[in-house]
C-alpha cells in the first residue's frame, strides 16, 4: 500500500477541548467495552486508514471486537495529545493480556504493550436544525498494531526481527 500523506489543515474552527472531546470519548468507550458509544464519536461516513486497509465505522467495530477477543483486558491510554488545525494527534499506549488466538497463534497469556499514533480529523456534524452540531471524527490515520514488539509478544514474528 502506498503511503498516504495528510494535507495541511486550515486554522481551527473549534477550540482545542472541543476537538479533543470525540477522540478522548472514543478511547474511553473502547476501554469500557462500549463500541456503540465509541462509534457515536465518528461521523457515519468516517474513514479509518490503517496500514492493512481503510474501513468505515462498522469495520472499526469489527476490529475492536476482534482485539477484545484476543486481549479481553485491553486498555488504551492517551499519553500525548496535540491539536493542529482540525487535526488531533495522539500517542496512545495499549496494554492487554494475550488470552485469545490471533493469526493462528495460540494465547501466550503474556502481557502485551504497544504504542500507536492516531491522527484524527474532527469537524462539527451538522445538526438536524441546520446549526453547527457536535464535533465528530471524520477521518483517521492509524494502525493499532504498527508496533513490531506487539507482534513479537503474540508470537507472529521472531524477536530477532524487532
Amino acid at each position: 500500500m502506498s503511503a498516504q500523506l495528510l494535507p495541511r489543515t486550515l486554522a481551527p474552527t473549534m477550540l482545542a477541548p472541543d476537538l479533543t472531546q470525540p477522540v478522548r470519548a472514543f478511547i474511553d468507550a473502547v476501554n469500557a467495552g462500549d463500541m456503540t458509544a465509541a462509534l457515536a464519536q465518528l461521523s457515519p461516513d468516517a474513514v479509518h486508514h490503517g496500514q492493512i486497509a481503510s474501513y468505515r465505522p462498522e469495520g472499526v467495530r469489527v476490529l475492536f471486537n476482534l482485539l477484545r477477543n484476543v486481549l479481553p483486558d485491553m486498555r488504551m491510554e492517551i499519553r500525548d495529545i496535540r491539536v493542529d488545525g482540525d487535526r488531533v494527534t495522539t500517542r496512545v499506549v495499549g496494554t492487554g493480556t494475550h488470552s485469545g488466538a490471533f493469526l493462528g497463534q495460540p494465547p501466550s497469556h503474556r502481557p502485551i504493550v504497544w504504542q500507536m499514533v492516531d491522527v484524527a480529523t474532527v469537524r462539527r456534524e451538522p445538526a438536524s436544525d441546520g446549526s453547527a452540531g457536535r464535533p465528530v471524527v471524520t477521518e483517521r490515520y492509524w494502525d493499532v498494531f504498527a508496533d513490531p514488539y506487539a507482534w513479537q509478544e503474540i508470537g507472529v514474528i521472531p524477536a530477532i526481527m524487532c
